[in-house]
């Protein structure tokens, strides 16, 4: 009898010591985080990068702090966004790589960095595009354009969540008053080397000269250039009103600014958190048009009172008459899809 009630106290020790290895196994198996979850109660923060290349104070950078506010109330904080502005984690192409490669979640900027993967926003480098800025709207909201960010989620892993970030537009600053093309032929302009930027100009009749941006103020006060194109934003920042007393408003080049998302990262979010995070974005976009066209009023005033003159109604029609030939050469050379600059032109 006395073997027996052993034997049965032997086993019991046994199935106990067990029942202990079990789950001390499935303890181990659960990652740190699930771990702290199953502790507190709550879910870890889906955390994501956002990378802004803009300076600290400017629309593009406050408008990206406000994005990161509305994302992390309204999800009550289960998506978290670490702020990263000032290329901190890069800039241009290298962005882009790290974009697709998840090491940075998302990014806030133009949409020319993203032409690489459709060559049908190459269309947007084409001066004189666009009537006016409902123009563009038209295009940002259209059919071909939702066809283009279906295409980069394909070929490049990445989603436009919001375009409507819309910049003042870029515009002429010259020594003397310009407003038909006839008023700049043969001048030296400082032009970017940007492929289309260049046959826009020269499609004009200028000379195009490429020098940096940081030495533009410099040859445009040394007399080496009698204009640039700059956006209208910019001109006050770097005093180049202070070397030249003319403002054209061409708006010969409107560039939207997206919101873009990694799409691995995308699909880490819950359908209600996707939503949430689309809509801020659109939100970040109206902000940031907002706070753009408020900051280029103010100082479009003060270059007035600074004695620079503003002619607000150049002969578009003539500059758009300028282009036609750089829009047959460009299609020819398939910078962008064939018949695009006619869709664009038929949005009414």
């Amino acid at each position: 009898m006395k073997k027996v009630v052993g034997l049965v106290l032997v086993v019991a020790m046994f199935m106990v010591l067990l029942a202990g290895c079990s789950q001390n196994a499935s303890s181990s198996g659960s990652s740190p985080s699930e771990q702290k979850s199953q502790q507190t109660g709550k879910k870890e923060p889906i955390v994501l990068k956002l990378a802004v290349e803009s300076a600290v104070g400017t629309p593009g950078e406050v408008s990206g702090q406000d994005f990161k506010k509305m994302v992390e109330e309204k999800t009550n904080g289960e998506v978290m966004i670490d702020y990263y502005p000032v290329g901190q984690l890069g800039t241009g192409d290298d962005l882009t790589e790290l974009l697709q490669t998840g090491s940075v979640d998302m990014s806030w900027r133009a949409i020319d960095w993203y032409s690489k993967f459709e060559p049908g926003w190459n269309i947007l480098s084409m001066g004189f595009l666009f009537r006016d800025q409902e123009h563009l709207n038209m295009f940002l909201t259209s059919s071909k354009n939702e066809e283009f960010k279906a295409n980069i989620v394909n070929k490049a892993g990445l989603r436009v969540l919001a375009d409507n970030g819309v910049a003042a537009p870029r515009v002429v600053i010259s020594k003397k008053p310009i407003n038909t093309p006839e008023d700049m032929k043969g001048i030296n302009m400082r032009v970017p080397e940007i492929e289309m930027y260049l046959k826009t100009w020269t499609g004009v009749g200028v000379n195009a000269v490429s020098v940096p941006w940081g030495e533009a103020y410099m040859v445009l006060q040394q007399g080496t250039v009698d204009a640039l194109e700059s956006p209208l934003g910019s001109i006050y920042g770097m005093k180049f009103h202070e070397a030249a007393k003319y403002i054209t408003m061409t708006n010969h080049i409107y560039s939207p600014y997206v919101m873009v998302i990694n799409e691995k990262s995308y699909n880490k979010l819950t359908e209600e958190q996707k939503t949430i995070i689309r809509e801020s974005a659109f939100e970040t976009g109206k902000l940031f048009s907002k706070y753009d066209s408020e900051s280029a009023d103010i100082k479009v005033q003060e270059m007035m009172n600074q004695g620079v003159t503003i002619n607000k109604t150049p002969d578009i029609a003539a500059f758009q008459a300028k282009m036609e030939s750089v829009v047959e050469k460009s299609e020819k050379d398939r910078l962008w899809p064939e018949g695009l600059y006619d869709y664009v032109q038929s949005l009414k």
